[in-house]
């Protein structure tokens, strides 16, 4: 599959991540991570309302899927109230957060309860 260099394949969840879809979230993050070919998988969160500790737990387990791997995972467009819970559990210091677009879309979970 030939990549434009511009372009990243990421992950979109939608909603609430929490116990109810967690094991789809997770599902869908590892399969990005094992498929892609990109060193970074970005999860653009300009769609998700709340996460709770599962989504969380989620997010860890494929942060350590990615690095087994070699790669980076990232989290893009994340709101306020959403950004407040990974700098108070401090996974924003180890997923890493970043503030830009990414031009493709490989999948749009509805993840709403």
């Amino acid at each position: 599959m030939n990549k434009s260099m511009n372009k990243r394949e990421i992950l979109k969840p939608r909603g609430i991540i929490d116990h109810t879809n967690q094991s789809q979230f997770e599902e869908e993050l590892l399969r990005l991570i094992e498929n892609s070919e990109d060193k970074e998988i970005i999860v653009d969160f300009s769609e998700v309302e709340l996460v709770n500790s599962s989504g969380l737990i989620a997010l860890v387990k494929a942060y350590q899927e990615a690095k087994k791997r070699g790669k980076s995972l990232y989290l893009t467009n994340v709101c306020p109230s959403v950004r407040m819970i990974f700098e108070i559990s401090r996974l924003d210091q180890v997923l890493g957060i970043k503030e830009e677009n990414y031009e493709k879309v490989v999948d749009d979970v509805s993840l709403v309860a």
